[in-house]
């Protein structure tokens, strides 16, 4: 009797453990069911590695995380955590600055950008990197610090923090702290993917020197990295960038040495940076070069696959198509309604409208406005109505800049009102008058809004069929979104040379829309946002996946589809439900495609 009592005992405790175990791996993160080690990348340079070109000058994509509205000095990113210059091996939440300023970015800030929206979980950098030093020892270098990694030159000095002269021992001290502060804790590991670097100008009487000089640092860190971790690293990615020709420290020298090294390591990517403009003082890139070079830094990442991708993701764009392009219009003339607009219906394109009520109200009543006709309510309603979006530019165009707290809100809110009232949508988006803006008149318009319109480039007056054929392309390498200004098509502020142009163009864009998505400014910037903010939590079970959604915005606001995508080489056929509704499934080569309500309930998948 006892014995039949106790064996009873020891089943419910069995089963009651397993109830526990499943109820914790419903519960747990999928992260943790990967048990994927972190990913870790190393960065090292001079000066346009350290960074001097100024935060104000940020893309719009990265402005997003600043927590400093005006001077952009401020932020943190949402996954990468780095340790820069330190040698205590802590990390911090990444926002760009220069090694001592604040404020300052290059190229790097670029490329962990894309980083995070590809990994979506947290990543680490060591980074190390001092203006105005060379590779070459001996040298006369002001800074008296030098890469080399002249064997008899270390065993004779120590790093920079210990009193010496090797930025090269300083850089994998960096690397050794990091590790042994933080890394070899992390419960699931970590892998170093990467090398990355920009250096040479500094070593431009020295160019004979330079191939055997580069050579010998990557050799170092990969060994160094080998004999510190245990693991193979002799092959560890090393991806660089060239000099500029317009470089005042450009030698034909250096580069047929950087070209060497790319073509007799299998391991090494060269970016070719040869035709890239500078700042005025002929030695840093400007916005525009750092924000290529870090493009094309993360395109050699993607592309030789050093990160892995989790077998389910949600896409970066709709579709899960290379990049997004949102036309917006600003001023509400005429010939948006009647140039525009029927061009958009005939591509079946949606494409946003900034308005200002005052000024449609005045040439209601008195007809031309700034001797230019303008748009109707009527016609605003009729767009609105065929899936246009009509949007804010405030009551009367005032530079918010410049008006009192109250005054903007007044110009802001009266402009709502009046849009939704006489087109029936009330605008969750804004764009500021003349692009002016301030903290204050960020914090207001953002108020109830998936976004507003922080930067733009303008299409109109310098667009030609070569540079937008170019945009295109940078567009689908980069994998980027592109918010374009216009004003006037054949009258008014800005206009195109020809009007051919701007159609000739939305033609050759309406080819590629397997490509790119061309959406409004709110459903991109919604969609965004989403995508940066949900949880997905999975557990696999069998040939079945449940993966649950956790998002916590304003439904009312944020209320875009999100796509997600299965990795899965070989798929045949795959089935999906969320709250037990089937979903259509798009399979296209190795992954599969659907579109699932963020805030629903569990998804099930089951594929083959």
């Amino acid at each position: 009797m006892f014995s039949k009592l106790n064996r009873m005992k020891k089943m419910d405790k069995k089963i009651i453990l397993a109830s526990l175990l499943l109820v914790v791996n419903l519960l747990v993160p999928a992260k943790l069911f990967a048990q994927k080690p972190a990913h870790v990348f190393i960065t090292a340079g001079q000066s346009n590695t350290d960074g001097r070109v100024n935060n104000a000058e940020l893309p719009g994509y990265i402005k997003q995380f600043a927590t400093d509205t005006v001077d952009f000095k401020t932020g943190a990113y949402r996954y990468c955590q780095i340790s820069q210059n330190r040698n205590d091996g802590h990390f911090e939440s990444y926002f760009p600055k220069g090694r001592i300023t604040e404020g300052l970015w290059t190229y790097d800030a670029v490329t962990y950008y894309l980083l995070e929206q590809a990994l979506q979980e947290e990543f680490y950098v060591i980074k190390y990197a001092v203006g105005g030093t060379s590779i070459q020892y001996p040298n006369d270098t002001v800074k008296g610090r030098f890469w080399s990694a002249n064997p008899a030159w270390l065993a004779n000095t120590s790093s920079f923090e210990k009193g010496g002269k090797s930025l090269l021992k300083s850089f994998t001290e960096s690397i050794d702290a990091a590790i042994d502060s933080t890394l070899s804790k992390l419960e699931n590991g970590y892998t170093i993917d990467a090398f990355l670097w920009h250096q040479g100008e500094s070593d431009d009487r020295y160019e004979e020197q330079y191939y055997e000089n580069l050579k010998a640092v990557v050799a170092y860190v990969r060994n160094h990295l080998t004999a510190k971790t245990g693991q193979d690293y002799s092959a560890l990615p090393f991806v660089f960038g060239s000099i500029p020709k317009s470089n005042r420290h450009f030698r034909q020298g250096i580069e047929e040495a950087q070209q060497r090294k790319a073509k007799e390591d299998p391991n090494a990517w060269l970016i070719d940076m040869s035709a890239q403009e500078l700042q005025k003082d002929r030695t840093h890139f400007n916005a525009r070069s750092a924000e290529y070079l870090g493009q094309k830094m993360y395109a050699v990442l993607d592309s030789i696959q050093y990160r892995n991708r989790p077998d389910f993701s949600v896409a970066k764009y709709k579709d899960d198509k290379s990049c997004a392009i949102s036309y917006t219009f600003d001023d509400g003339t005429l010939e948006h309604y009647t140039l525009v607009f029927p061009k958009l219906k005939e591509l079946g394109f949606e494409a946003t409208f900034w308005v200002n009520g005052n000024t449609i109200d005045k040439a209601e009543k008195e007809g031309l406005v700034n001797k230019l006709p303008r748009i109707s309510w009527a016609q605003l309603k009729e767009m609105a109505d065929a899936g246009q979006e009509i949007s804010n530019h405030g009551w009367a165009h005032k530079n918010l800049t410049k008006c009192t707290e109250e005054e903007a809100r007044i110009e802001i809110e009266k402009n709502d009102s009046a849009i939704e009232t006489r087109v029936g949508v009330r605008p969750v988006t804004y764009c500021y008058a003349g692009n002016r803006k301030n903290e204050m008149a960020i914090r207001l318009a953002s108020e109830n809004r998936v976004g507003t319109r922080i930067s733009q480039q303008s299409l109109g007056g310098k667009a030609s069929p070569e540079k937008l054929k170019a945009k295109i392309g940078s567009l689908l390498q980069d994998h980027s979104w592109w918010v374009t200004m216009t004003h006037g098509i054949n009258e008014g502020y800005d206009i195109f040379k020809s009007d051919t142009i701007l159609w000739n163009h939305l033609t050759e864009v309406k080819k590629l829309e397997d490509q790119i998505w061309v959406a409004t400014f709110r459903d991109v910037a919604a969609y965004s946002t989403e995508r940066d903010s949900i949880k997905l939590t999975t557990k696999a079970q069998g040939k079945k996946t449940y993966i649950i959604p956790s998002l916590s915005l304003d439904q009312r606001l944020f209320c875009q589809p999100l796509t997600m995508v299965v990795n899965k080489k070989g798929i045949e056929n795959i089935r999906v439900k969320q709250d037990g509704k089937t979903i259509a499934v798009k399979i296209d080569r190795d992954k599969a495609l659907f579109d699932f309500d963020p805030y629903g309930g569990e998804i099930q998948v089951k594929l083959k």
